[in-house]
């Protein structure tokens, strides 16, 4: 019996020195809260979950579906005082949706000590949404006119968190498909080949093609894309005439040859 008991206390001291040994490094932020405005955010923490002796929080940003390959920015060190437990994150862009992380710091002899990154926030924008959906039925060629018309391009969607947004702003519409900004660049040449592109010239570099959809042959047929309500794009003529999706986003200039590819007279005077 007191072999075991002896046995217990260490293992309990063994217990606490392992606890002691979980030092300020160990430490995981709680994510905090966001309020986004145009160009900035605002930040708040926990201060009751903030580690003892932080003296600073490093914050950073991250712009879904920029050309950087959502990437992290290099962020900003902010002073920690527990009184006023929040920061104003600067120059973000307008209209665009971001996430952030955060690490606390305090410092050492050695310089500055960090605690692990936070999880991600959830995306968010004080707009509701950069994407906008047009009941009205329109050939794409029409439906990327009217976008640009408003200021705006067809939906250009490079990364799953965007395709899911454009997927639920169909869904709350009740409507099955919708066209977006990609086309097949050599549907009206000589090239058998596709090239995929988007009305913005962003790289093309994520896809969500449905089994089955004519994505590798150029032809008329299956020369641009439309998101379904799975969330899958699917290849059409550029005649057929669906909903659209618009995005505050650059627009560009309408080449008049492109514009008017595969339509009837009476879709031009549409």
């Amino acid at each position: 019996k007191q072999w075991y008991q002896r046995r217990v206390a260490i293992t309990a001291g063994i217990g606490l020195l392992g606890s002691s040994l979980a030092g300020f490094s160990d430490n995981v932020p709680a994510q905090p809260s966001v309020t986004e405005y145009d160009h900035s955010a605002k930040i708040v923490i926990d201060p009751n979950n903030v580690p003892a002796d932080t003296d600073r929080v490093h914050i950073a940003a991250k712009e879904l579906n920029d050309l950087t390959g959502n990437r992290f920015e290099k962020g900003y060190d902010f002073a920690f005082n527990a009184a006023v437990p929040y920061f104003y994150y600067p120059q973000l862009t307008d209209g665009k949706f971001h996430v952030f992380v955060l690490k606390y710091g305090r410092s050492n002899d050695d310089g500055v000590e960090w605690s692990k990154t936070s999880a991600e926030t959830h995306y968010l924008h004080s707009d509701s949404s950069r994407f906008s959906i047009s009941l009205m039925n329109r050939a794409w060629p029409m439906a990327k006119d009217r976008c640009i018309d408003e200021g705006k391009r067809l939906a250009v969607i490079t990364g799953q968190k965007s395709n899911e947004m454009v997927k639920k702003l169909l869904v709350a519409n009740g409507r099955a498909e919708a066209w977006i900004g990609l086309y097949d660049a050599h549907y009206n040449d000589n090239n058998s080949k596709t090239t995929w592109a988007w009305v913005d010239n962003s790289p093309f570099k994520y896809a969500k093609f449905e089994y089955g959809a004519q994505t590798q042959k150029s032809e008329m047929k299956s020369a641009v894309a439309a998101i379904n309500e799975g969330g899958e794009w699917e290849t059409l003529s550029p005649d057929q005439k669906l909903p659209f999706i618009c995005e505050v986003g650059p627009t560009e200039k309408v080449k008049e040859t492109e514009a008017r590819v595969g339509l009837t007279e009476a879709d031009m005077q549409m």
